[in-house]
């Protein structure tokens, strides 16, 4: 039962039926607002007689995150609604994803569109792949490329980077439509402790990687002195590859998980000669008592920067966006002293360049559509997926928020009361549409450290968050920082890898508690580097970017 033909009158998404794909063949549709910069009010078209009089059903599978949104929601319906489509949609949980889709794919039972939940960091994973080889699923490139592609036309994607296709592109085609972009180099930022910067005077800002260690050590001991209880220099445990050092690393070797060396060869971080070098920069941590000394046990709370107990932190470089009265919004963890303040440090130079990390990618979330579609319903789903503010006014707030009276009730003061709702908008899966349907790109100095109220930043820190994204955006930009193997398929890599590689982290921690010297550390290094697996990868990887 259709239940909101009444409800959609409750915002201004008035017109129904408008297009916010040109030129892909639909027929029953005009487009309007969908080239970039227009802001034209969608235009209703005279259906023709290739308009079917029932709606077009399509099939949808998507991730719950732990939402719990059941079928036939009231979100569900008012998209129907909106698009004129019938959607039948299965969102199954975050946990059993993987399973449930790669055994649709390998039974060819795949629904209409399909949300691609990364494997192993890639959007296009080796099950995927197989079955884009097999022709199972559609090359969305003529729709995208063109004067009248999607590229061009849509008002959102029409501000993509090229870089942004290319991530989206296997083999020269694009089998993956990216939902939006992320923000910039995210886990690119060295929050600290401003308050233990101001109290102990370490106020000047260290800029190189050298300055980094040595302003870490000293911090950390006046504060341990000072506060009467240990005050680690990072936020640190567990793997060496993970986010928490990977932009330190970064600084020293100048790549990403994969980079190509200067012999023109795939090389993968921790083979690169310089590597050893961070694990020095570490070393002379650890070695000063300021890592925790057992963090390869992985105990998160040791020197949980949240908590108090570190002087810095390499996280997300938004992820400091604490209100001006510092309790609004209280980036620290409760319990914690309000005094307690948030900074981030602007990103530092290393020897081969700045700590900073690319993306795995910058698509945030994408579809993949079934090559089973015929082209009159690849047309509808461009259309009723591709959505835009521009072509739909008020859609970019029910993406967000859901339907005035149906989801939330708008007060006077411009706020939203969903205290009505609450079953109403999980069953709806409200606010998560975005994963399968087009969003506009993130902007977190916007959503984070700029909000209304009392929850609103200090100038001071919308300010130096403002001045790290636009380093970011310049750097990368300039230097094409990225995964060298981004959507290459390595068969070796795939039934090899995780094996291959599952002692180094071992060695790195023996390396850095001086268990093991440098002498063998290098020596079991230089074992794998010339091990016939390691240059199968290599070898694969060059052979597949000459596709």
């Amino acid at each position: 039962m259709k239940i909101l033909k009444k409800a959609a009158a409750l915002l201004l998404i008035a017109v129904m039926a408008v297009s916010v794909f040109a030129g892909c063949g639909t027929t029953n549709t005009t487009t309007t607002g969908t080239t970039a910069g227009t802001t034209a009010a969608p235009t209703t078209a005279k259906p023709t007689e290739t308009t079917a009089a029932v709606p077009q059903t399509i099939s949808v599978i998507g991730i719950d995150w732990g939402y719990g949104p059941s079928a036939n929601s009231t979100m569900e319906q008012w998209w129907e609604d909106l698009f004129k489509v019938t959607f039948n949609i299965e969102w199954v949980s975050y946990k059993d994803y993987h399973q449930k889709i790669n055994t649709m794919i390998a039974a060819d039972n795949m629904p209409d569109v399909c949300q691609i939940y990364k494997m192993d960091g890639a959007y296009y994973y080796p099950i995927f792949v197989e079955a884009i080889d097999a022709g199972k699923f559609v090359d969305m490139t003529k729709y995208i490329e063109g004067d009248k592609g999607l590229a061009k036309t849509n008002a959102v994607m029409s501000k993509w980077p090229e870089s942004m296709w290319k991530q989206a592109t296997y083999n020269g085609g694009i089998y993956i439509l990216p939902r939006s972009k992320s923000e910039i180099a995210m886990q690119s930022g060295i929050n600290v402790r401003k308050d233990l910067m101001v109290k102990y005077k370490y106020e000047k800002e260290p800029t190189t990687m050298a300055e980094l260690k040595d302003w870490l050590i000293g911090l950390s001991n006046a504060a341990t002195k000072g506060e009467g209880s240990k005050i680690y220099a990072l936020d640190f445990y567990g793997e060496f590859m993970s986010d928490r050092v990977k932009a330190l690393a970064v600084s020293f070797t100048g790549q990403m998980d994969w980079g190509i060396n200067a012999a023109g060869d795939y090389e993968y971080m921790q083979f690169n000669d310089k590597y050893i070098d961070f694990l020095d920069w570490m070393k002379a941590l650890y070695d000063a008592k300021v890592l925790d000394q057992e963090f390869a046990l992985g105990n998160a709370e040791t020197s949980k920067w949240k908590a108090g107990r570190s002087v810095g932190f390499l996280t997300a470089w938004y992820n400091w966006n604490q209100s001006a009265d510092r309790t609004t919004n209280k980036i620290f963890d409760k319990g914690t002293p309000d005094t307690y303040e948030a900074w981030c440090l602007m990103p530092l130079q290393g020897p081969a360049t700045y700590a900073v990390a690319a993306n795995s990618s910058d698509i945030d979330s994408c579809i993949a559509i079934n090559s089973k579609c015929s082209d009159a319903k690849i047309a509808k789903i461009m259309e009723a997926f591709n959505g835009t503010e521009e072509a739909y006014k008020g859609y970019n707030d029910v993406i967000a928020y859901g339907v005035e009276g149906l989801h939330f009730d708008l007060k006077a003061d411009g706020t939203r009361d969903t205290s009505k709702y609450s079953e109403a908008r999980t069953a709806g899966y409200v606010g998560a549409w975005n994963q399968i349907f087009l969003k506009t790109d993130a902007d977190q100095v916007t959503g984070k450290f700029k909000r209304s109220g009392a929850a609103r930043a200090s100038d001071t820190s919308i300010a130096r968050a403002e001045q790290i994204k636009a380093f970011l955006v310049d750097y990368i930009d300039d230097t094409g920082l990225g995964y060298a193997n981004m959507n290459l398929i390595s068969k070796t890599y795939n039934s090899n890898w995780t094996t291959f590689i599952t002692d180094i982290d071992d060695w790195c921690t023996q390396y850095v508690m001086g268990a093991l010297s440098r002498n063998d550390y290098l020596a079991n290094i230089a074992k794998l580097k010339n091990s016939d697996t390691y240059k199968a990868v290599q070898a694969e990887y060059k052979a597949a970017a000459k596709k």
